[in-house]
This record gives C-alpha cells, sequence and structure tokens, in this order.
C-alpha cells in the first residue's frame, strides 16, 4: 500500500509517497530492538488491566509498529480488543479493527463507540485533540488498557502536551502508567559495514552520553564503531533494515507530585533518571557502539547533545 499526502506550491504540487509494507509492520514484540530494562517494564504494565501506555515520535517513527506488537503479545480469545486507527495499517486476525473517516466517525467518536462495546483493550491511533485525549484518559480510568501515540519529542514532553490539551493534571498520574519515545535508525549491512574510527569530537560526544548512564547499564567492552559502504546485498546503500532507539519513564509517585507543579520537559527527565530505563540518547549510542547503525544515523533523529552537560556537572 501507497500513502499520498499533497501540498500546493508555488511551482506545482509537493507530493510524498509512504510505502507501507505490512509484513514490516508485524514485528514481534520481542524484536523490536528494545534494551532488556524497557522491555521489563512494559511487559509488566501489558499485563495490568488498566491504565494507559503511550508512545511519542514524529510520523514515520515506527510507533503504529510498537502498538501492534502490544496488541499481539497481549491478544487471546479471553481478551476484547477494539482499535481506532487512521489508516488500518495491518489487519490482525482475532481484534475488531476500525478505521476513521473525515465525517462523522472521528477519534473521539470511535472511542465512544468502542467503549459501549465492552471492550478490555483499546488503541487509539492518536491523540490530536482535547476530546480524544479526555475519553482515552477517563477509559483508562474506568477499567480499560488503552494505547495512544502522541506528537512529542520524547517521553517527558507528553506530559506538558497533555496538559496543554486540558486533561487535569491530578489524573494524569493515576490514567498514565507508562510514556516511551522513539526513533527509527538504519541498520548497517552486516555484509560490507567497515570499522571506522571516530573524530575526537564524535568520541567526545560518545564519552559523555556513556558518563550518563544508569548504574544497571554498563558501557559496551571493546566497543568499535562502524560506517556504511554498499554491497549488492544491501543495494548499495550500506544499510540493509532498521531497529528502533527507544526511551521511557513510568508515572511513579514521584513524576505523579511533579506533573501538578507544571514542569518542564527537564525537570521530568532529571527526575526519571532513577527509574534506571536508558534515554533514547544512551540506547542509540549502544547501538552504535555495537554495530547495529552508525553514529551519522542516529545524530540524524536523536540530539546527541541534548542535558549531556548538566547531567554530568549534577
Amino acid at each position: 500500500e501507497i500513502r499520498t499526502s499533497l501540498i500546493p506550491g508555488n511551482y506545482g504540487e509537493s507530493i510524498v509517497l509512504r510505502v507501507l509494507n505490512p509484513k514490516t509492520i508485524a514485528v514481534p514484540f520481542e524484536e523490536l530492538g528494545m534494551n532488556q530494562k524497557l522491555r521489563d517494564v512494559i511487559a509488566f504494565e501489558l499485563n495490568k488491566p488498566n491504565g494507559m501506555l503511550l508512545t511519542t515520535g514524529p510520523t514515520g517513527s515506527g510507533k503504529t509498529t510498537t502498538l501492534y506488537a502490544f496488541l499481539k503479545k497481549i491478544h487471546t480469545p479471553a481478551v476484547k480488543i477494539i482499535t481506532i486507527e487512521d489508516p488500518i495499517e495491518y489487519h490482525l486476525p482475532g481484534i475488531v479493527q476500525t478505521q476513521t473517516d473525515d465525517k462523522e466517525y472521528t477519534f473521539a467518536n470511535g472511542l465512544r463507540s468502542a467503549l459501549r462495546q465492552d471492550p478490555d483493550v483499546i488503541m487509539v491511533g492518536e491523540i490530536r485533540d482535547n476530546e480524544t485525549a479526555d475519553i482515552a484518559i477517563n477509559a483508562s480510568l474506568t477499567g480499560h488498557l488503552v494505547f495512544s501515540t502522541l506528537h512529542t519529542n520524547d517521553a517527558a514532553g507528553a506530559y506538558p502536551r497533555l496538559i496543554d490539551l486540558g486533561i487535569n493534571p491530578k489524573i494524569i498520574g493515576s490514567a498514565v502508567t507508562l510514556i516511551m519515545a522513539q526513533r527509527l535508525v538504519r541498520r548497517l549491512c552486516s555484509v560490507c559495514k567497515k570499522k571506522a574510527p571516530l573524530k575526537d569530537t564524535d568520541k567526545e560526544k560518545i564519552e559523555k552520553i556513556l558518563k550518563t548512564l544508569p548504574p544497571n547499564e554498563a558501557a559496551p567492552k571493546d566497543w568499535q564503531t562502524f560506517e556504511p559502504v554498499g554491497c549488492d546485498k544491501c543495494n548499495h546503500t550500506g544499510y540493509k533494515g532498521r531497529i528502533g532507539v527507544f526511551e521511557g519513564i513510568k508515572t511513579n509517585e514521584t513524576i505523579e507530585k511533579l506533573i501538578g507543579e507544571n514542569p518542564s520537559d527537564r525537570e521530568i527527565r532529571k527526575l526519571a533518571k532513577p527509574q534506571g530505563i536508558l534515554t533514547m540518547q544512551q540506547d542509540g549510542v549502544i547501538k552504535v557502539l555495537t554495530g547495529i547503525t552508525s553514529l551519522a544515523e542516529l545524530a540524524r533523529v536523536v540530539d546527541l547533545e541534548q542535558d549531556t552537560e548538566k547531567e554530568i556537572v549534577n
């Protein structure tokens, strides 16, 4: 399938074609590329009967693939799952999937209809407005497990975003159990990638990030960086396939108290550090140092200098 976006320009239309391959969307939860700590946290939250799990990131960052992986992991004949999507990108047997339209069946209306169907789990493709956010939050507070997505730069930014959408900060902590953020990076071709020494400035960036790793996460030993070359196996691009770079924040008591004080993204990130879950910076750098992707590819989607100076000083 191909999704098409067109906008008028001064000298003609700008067209973007996005190829959707159902096979690449159907990725098992264990193969998404998450580090063990985050995978364990998510698996624990997926076993709960209620709450909201949000994944954030820009368009094309793999959010839908992640949500589908969640659904496939928890789906059994005893669990009733309803999705509201725009559009349905992959058909999941045994799950009630619905698709929004431009007229009456919006995400908000779809949520209202789904709640009358006695579901156990609801997936909302995206929270775009106050109405959808309010219904989704209340669904998670009334015995439903809710999955959805937001457009924010990182996991910490999702809390202020929900407040901006008009959600009462006092109930966010009770409703939202976990927020993730993710990006997609291309995998280096295992056949033709070659070792590449780092420039001094790049080495300094990596060392700063390694110093911020939580105590439970050791830096790779004898690490080595690689760069793309290109061969017949990868169509001479140097890359083959993609993998996610992830981070997550649990809404624990500390975060819940902070939300009521209208915190900044940076304040939330600081208080989330003791949770021991890798940031996208840290997760990405580990993937670079273990030869999964290149530093240039990671820098394309993740800010490698965000907060590192302050974190080291603190």
